[in-house]
């Protein structure tokens, strides 16, 4: 069996949120990036690690499998690559694109769709849920559409065979099992639990592997439809404001909170 992990880049989001809060993070002349980006260091996507951990999990299960991670990016998307390949990726693939700034969800999915018609022999596609950059969630979905595949999203445990996956899905009504039959295209999302770090071992045997470098060029004859694409980021100001209620007990700072939220309207009656 043979499962191919979706992996991005992205730059730390908790950095990102620090550099706003202390009223640092500006945008760079392009209108796309930060000008803190050769700041803030760039991870692996939470949700996709957490795909990579699903990946795992179904070799734990006793399935026979190869498992190759993907990203769609430049060459600073190796040191993703070599992420999942200390967590257990077999082989990395890297699909070099000069026009990843765009942020345009269906032409990355156009490009992965292409390198696994190269590959021939994929049979689960896991991603995860969304980036944890511009949160768009639009590669499963049309990957799964450019493949003819079954797609399945939000999944918090996914377990799989040589024919089948069997997907347990977060909805707003509760958790719903669906099955669907090989090949398909699975989004992972946080609930399935924590992953796992990789080890030492694995740290070192990933910096002597080097990831398969595909072009962008040679793997679309001509440019998708454009589905997104990323013209101009902007930052919001932050405000915040924090008082402390004052009192000699407890219950006096309880009574002084409530009456201040019913002053300003919060709390009615």
């Amino acid at each position: 069996m043979h499962i191919v992990v979706i992996t991005k880049q992205v730059l730390d989001p908790e950095g990102v949120n620090s550099y706003a809060l202390w009223g640092k993070l500006e945008v760079d002349p392009t209108e796309r990036s930060f000008t803190v980006a050769g700041v803030i260091p760039r991870i692996i996507n939470a949700y996709d690690e957490q795909a990579m951990e699903a990946a795992m999990r179904v070799r734990d299960n006793g399935v026979q499998c190869t498992i190759t991670a993907l990203s769609v990016g430049t060459d600073s998307n190796t040191d993703v690559l070599k992420r999942c390949l200390a967590l257990g990726a077999n082989d990395a693939i890297l699909v070099q694109d000069p026009m990843t700034d765009r942020q345009d969800g269906f032409r990355t999915a156009s490009l992965i769709a292409a390198a696994v018609r190269q590959l021939g022999n994929v049979d689960l596609i896991l991603a995860g849920r969304q980036g944890s950059d511009f949160d768009q969630g639009v590669v499963p979905g049309v990957l799964a559409e450019r493949l003819d595949w079954a797609l399945i999203t939000l999944a918090s445990d996914v377990q799989s065979d040589s024919q089948s996956v069997r997907v347990r899905r977060v909805t707003s009504a509760g958790p719903e099992e669906v099955e669907a039959a090989l090949p398909a295209v699975v989004s992972v999302s946080n609930e399935i639990g924590t992953p796992r770090p990789p080890t030492s071992r694995g740290m070192l045997e990933a910096r002597r592997k080097k990831p398969t470098v595909l072009e962008a060029s040679t793997l679309l004859s001509a440019d998708p439809e454009t589905g997104t694409e990323l013209v101009r980021i902007t930052v919001p100001s932050v405000l915040g404001h924090c008082e402390i209620v004052e009192g000699d007990s407890a219950r006096s700072k309880v009574a002084e909170l409530l009456r201040k939220l019913s002053t300003e309207g919060v709390l009615v009656g």
